[in-house]
């Protein structure tokens, strides 16, 4: 079975989880490079205007890790910044400072420094804030397809992905389905407690529900209090299975609220199969037809659009 790729998750897609989250690594490379240019600077001062014992303490200074190095050392194990280009990106900053170390011990020596030296330093210099600001802009790109309350994709992302599924699902005569999540009574929420606890309620459902899909699904803030699902190589059968075990799961978790009151939410939803003679807009109109199928029966439910006739609720 030609199963599509999982989408690599970021930390971004559990705002609430522990470790470092994708805006917390943003912030610590761009001061990463901010405190580069001011080290690069200091160390070219002391070593072409200081006195001879400024330039010794060269040398002893670039054994300090600085605000990046142990920043690293802190964090190497944890989220986002255990993963190969942050790993990178350390290893050259500590190969900038040994080089600095080195020619520093040189200069205090009262030795000229060797022009090959002095260019490789320069080029491990020039290579870090390359490296920094090439893992940034990937961050930055992958970022802005991510809801800033949710953690999961938003609705930009969710029309380019959708569109290129259906096309791998028709192609490929395999089944799709999507569904239309709803939290149940999520107005009273606002109402009752107030719009900070409905953000925590959103918050607490995405996690949820990105936590019970399979690697290759997709979870997106489809609007308001809706989500939508992607479930590639899901009959209706298979997408039910997994809808409703999330809704079990959903229903009884207790959701922290401010001054220590919990909430417990449920959710309806609505699916329809991708098929190759529904648009994708009509694909989602079958989904939500059958989501307000659900909302119809009492809520806290999942229906499918059976592709021909009305909806009908999964037990049917």
């Amino acid at each position: 079975m030609n199963r599509p790729k999982a989408r690599p998750r970021t930390r971004a897609d559990d705002p609430r989880g522990d470790g470092v989250r994708a805006q917390d690594l943003l912030s610590e490379l761009d001061l990463a490079v901010q405190e580069h240019f001011a080290w690069l600077k200091a160390w070219h001062r002391a070593l072409l205007c200081g006195p001879p014992e400024g330039v010794v303490s060269l040398s002893s200074a670039a054994s300090d890790l600085g605000r990046f190095g142990t920043w690293f050392l802190r964090n190497q194990h944890s989220g986002l910044v255990n993963q190969p280009a942050v790993r990178s990106i350390a290893r050259l900053h500590e190969e900038l400072r040994e080089r600095a170390r080195a020619l520093a011990a040189r200069a205090g020596d009262g030795a000229s420094l060797p022009d090959a030296e002095y260019d490789a330093f320069m080029d491990a210099a020039s290579g870090f804030v390359m490296q920094v600001r090439r893992l940034e802009r990937a961050f930055t790109a992958a970022f802005s397809d991510v809801d800033p309350l949710t953690g999961v994709l938003n609705r930009h992302a969710m029309c380019r992905e959708l569109e290129r599924e259906r096309a791998r699902a028709v192609r490929m005569g395999r089944p799709c389905a999507l569904a239309i999540a709803d939290l149940d009574h999520f107005k009273a929420v606002n109402d009752c407690h107030g719009h900070a606890a409905g953000d925590r309620v959103l918050a607490a459902a995405a996690e949820l529900f990105a936590s019970g899909l399979r690697a290759y699904d997709s979870v997106y803030r489809y609007g308001g209090e809706e989500f939508l699902f992607c479930l590639p190589e899901a009959p209706l059968d298979v997408a039910r299975q997994i809808l409703e075990r999330i809704l079990s799961s959903l229903s009884v978790r207790a959701i922290p609220l401010a001054e220590g009151t919990q909430l417990t939410i449920t959710c309806s939803f609505g699916v329809a199969e991708i098929t190759p003679d529904a648009t994708l807009d009509e694909t989602l109109a079958r989904a939500d037809q059958a989501l307000y199928a659900a909302k119809r029966e009492g809520r806290a439910r999942v229906c499918t659009w059976p592709m021909t006739g009305e909806p009908r609720t999964a037990a049917s």
